[in-house]
């Protein structure tokens, strides 16, 4: 009996946080998508930010990363490499990307990432 129950509880557990695994999954994927796409010219990677909190409203779902890049480049040219990204084309699962770049110091320049999404199900997106 103790089994069944238990079992139970399990299946309306996970029932009830796929949405959000689905939609933290979505998001670690773009994430990586991003890190793997080469680096502007005359540029080194220096740090990549924790994946800020997944909010939302009316079930869109609101999420961001970041990273931190050394480079002679100025941040507008840095913004419009990464908005030109193929990992930034908007599909099924984002319906807005957009991309912040601002200058930190006189060579490093950190990016960061802004997603809308469809987070129908996920709790945190309502």
């Amino acid at each position: 009996m103790v089994a069944i129950v238990a079992t139970l509880f399990l299946l309306v557990y996970a029932a009830a946080m796929a949405p959000r695994w689905i939609n933290d999954h979505r998001l670690a994927s773009l994430a990586d998508r991003a890190r793997e796409h080469p680096l502007p010219p005359s540029t080194t990677f220096l740090s990549w930010e924790p994946q800020g909190p997944v909010t939302g409203d009316s079930g869109d779902c609101w999420a961001d990363f970041a990273f931190r890049l050394r480079t002679d480049r100025p941040a507008e040219e840095i913004k419009r490499y990464y908005e030109a990204a193929p990992f930034m084309r908007t599909d099924a699962h984002f319906s807005e990307l957009s991309v912040i770049a601002w200058q930190v110091s006189s060579d490093q320049v950190s990016v960061a990432v802004s997603t809308i999404s469809s987070g129908i199900g996920d709790p945190r997106c309502w």
